[in-house]
Parts: C-alpha cells; structure tokens; sequence
C-alpha cells in the first residue's frame, strides 16, 4: 500500500511520464489532462514519483505539470472524458487543449480551475457512465486515432504507441486496460483460434525471444487496427495465423502470438 504525499491532477494536455528525473530519460507512458495521480516523492529539482490512477503506473514528472487536490477529491467519480480532439478550456491567459480521453476533474457548472485561473469547457464530453464496451463503440473509438504519428509512450492523437492505442479506446468504452502490452496480455481470455476470433478482441505479438512486445485491435478475424513503428502510425491492416500482414508495405511486420477476448 503507498502513503502518498500528495494527491493531483494533471494540469498540462499531454505530461511525459519518465522512467527516471531526468527530461532526457525514457518516456514511459504520458498522462493526460485531467487524469489523476498519487505524488509518492518529490526531488530536490521538483521531480515527482506519482502513480497514476486510472492504470497504476508509476513514473517521473515535473510537479509543476500537477494540481494538488484533496484526498476526497481523488476519490471522486470523474463523470465526463473530452469526446473529441477539439476539446479545450477557454482560460483568461490563453486556451488549453484537452486531447481525446482528457478527465474532466472538478468541472463545475462547465468551469474547471487547472492552477490559478479558471476556465471554461468547450467541446463534446463524453458521459463515462453511459459509454459501453462494445464492437461498434471500440471501433470508433479507436478509429479516431487512425493515422496519428507512433510514439513511445504516447496517449493521444500527437503521439501514441500500441498499447496506448488499446488502452484509450478502451478507456472511452470505460473499461481500465494496464497500460503495456505485456501487462494486457493478462487479461480477458484466449480464443484458441484467430477464425474463431471477433471485434475487440486483442492480438499479441512477440519477439524472437518470446517477449510480447506489439498489441492491437481486431476489427474482425482478418483485420487489425494498431499503432506501429513500422509504418510510423496507426493503420489498419491484414493478419493471419502467422501475423499483420502490412497493406502498405506489403510485408509481414508482426508475428502472432496469441488472441485474449476482453468484451464478455
């Protein structure tokens, strides 16, 4: 169990999240607006160890980039995610974008106060309660990052990785995914087959030495939505029992693994 120091939020669009204090460090994962986190140390140079709410992951950020909230509300429902990538705080210094799946932490009346000034929502909020996981409501979400550039570690339309992909469309159908793909590979179940596979479901790919290192979306048994460095984008192509086959490049790029079924 942690003892945090602090509870927060993340008061930027999009916040790097570091494997070690350092701005040339990996960037592990990113939090988006909105998206809370428990402080579990702060350095001397105002680095910060959190740990993120919504999938447990741990990392570096600068504390200037969070909001301090109390521990009641962190333990607060968010109601609505930013539906769109249009979304932004009309603030009195300037606007700030708010990236498909940012949290609207604290809005009131429409207004939410990020630091000092407050501001005011404008753009489609999505009610999380009411989203459902489901084929159609996956595809979409997913389909909105289509051709968004690969990055490591990134979570939204400015960058995102492969499980970052998995992980936000399944977090605007409200349903938690771990953030990497070697953690997805633990959950749901396993369909035996990939004929037998449907929409939703995960494919895993794995290295030469065995190590999951690729996921993506099924849109059926023969077609995979996924963000990839190979084609340095989020795409859509062709797999088969050996794999993606890339439309693109006309390659075989990924080798499957296997198939877990997450929609019940």
């Amino acid at each position: 169990m942690i003892l945090p120091l602090a509870y927060s939020f993340c008061n930027v669009p999009v916040m790097p999240l570091r494997s070690e204090p350092d701005h040339r460090a990996e960037q592990t994962s990113q939090l988006l607006f909105g998206e809370k986190a428990l402080i579990i140390e702060i350095n001397k140079q105002e680095w910060a160890r959190i740990q993120c709410a919504w999938d447990g992951y741990e990392g570096w950020c600068k504390k200037s980039q969070l909001t301090n909230i109390t521990k009641k509300e962190y333990g607060k429902e968010v109601k609505y995610l930013a539906a769109n990538h249009t979304a932004k705080l009309i603030m009195p210094a300037g606007d700030i974008w708010l990236p498909l799946g940012s949290e609207l932490t604290g809005m009131k009346g429409g207004k939410i106060k990020p630091v000092h000034d407050t501001g005011t929502f404008k753009g489609k909020k999505l009610n999380i309660r009411e989203a459902k996981l489901n084929c159609d409501n996956l595809k979409e979400a997913a389909f909105q990052y289509l051709n968004s550039p690969y990055q490591w570690g990134g979570r939204s339309i400015a960058g995102i990785d492969c499980s970052g992909l998995t992980q936000m469309a399944f977090k605007l159908c409200n349903h938690p995914l771990p953030r990497d793909a070697s953690q997805q590979a633990h959950e749901g179940t396993l369909v035996d087959f990939l004929q037998h596979a449907e929409c939703g479901d995960l494919a895993f790919f794995d290295n030469k030495d065995g190590k999951i290192v690729h996921v993506g979306i099924l849109l059926d048994n023969q077609h995979i939505i996924h963000a990839t460095d190979t084609s340095g984008r989020v795409v859509t192509d062709r797999i088969d029992q050996g794999g993606i086959i890339s439309v693109s490049l006309r390659m075989r790029t990924h080798n499957l693994r296997f198939v877990k079924r997450i929609m019940k």
